[in-house]
C-alpha cells in the first residue's frame, strides 16, 4: 500500500471501519513510513478534539417536557406558556447564539 492509499484510509482506520486484513496493511505501512505515521497522529488528535468539543448537551428535563407537551398539542391550538419558562427558553436561545458569534 502506498502513502496515498494509506492516507485515504486513515479516517476509516480511526473509525474502526476497516476489515482485519486492511487494518494489518495500514498498520504495516504506518510502521514503515514516518510521514504517514505523523499524518496518522495528527488526524487522531483532530478526531479526538472534535469528539471532545462537539458533545451534545441535553436540555433540562423540565424544558424537554414542556417542548414535548407543545409538540403533542393539536395543530392550531393556542398554547399558553408560563412566563418564567418563556424567559428561560429565550435566555437559552440567546446564550446559544452568543456562543456561536
Amino acid at each position: 500500500m502506498n502513502c496515498y492509499e494509506t492516507v485515504a484510509r486513515l479516517h476509516l482506520y480511526l473509525g474502526r471501519e476497516l476489515s482485519a486484513e486492511e487494518v494489518a496493511i495500514v498498520q504495516s505501512h504506518l510502521t514503515a513510513c514516518p510521514d504517514c505515521e505523523c499524518r496518522f497522529h495528527f488526524d487522531m488528535r483532530v478526531t479526538r478534539l472534535i469528539h471532545e468539543r462537539c458533545t451534545i448537551e441535553k436540555a433540562p428535563d423540565h424544558l424537554r417536557e414542556k417542548v414535548l407537551q407543545f409538540a403533542r398539542a393539536p395543530k392550531g391550538k393556542q398554547i399558553g406558556i408560563d412566563p418564567e419558562v418563556e424567559m428561560e427558553i429565550r435566555a437559552d436561545i440567546r446564550a446559544d447564539f452568543e456562543e456561536w458569534e
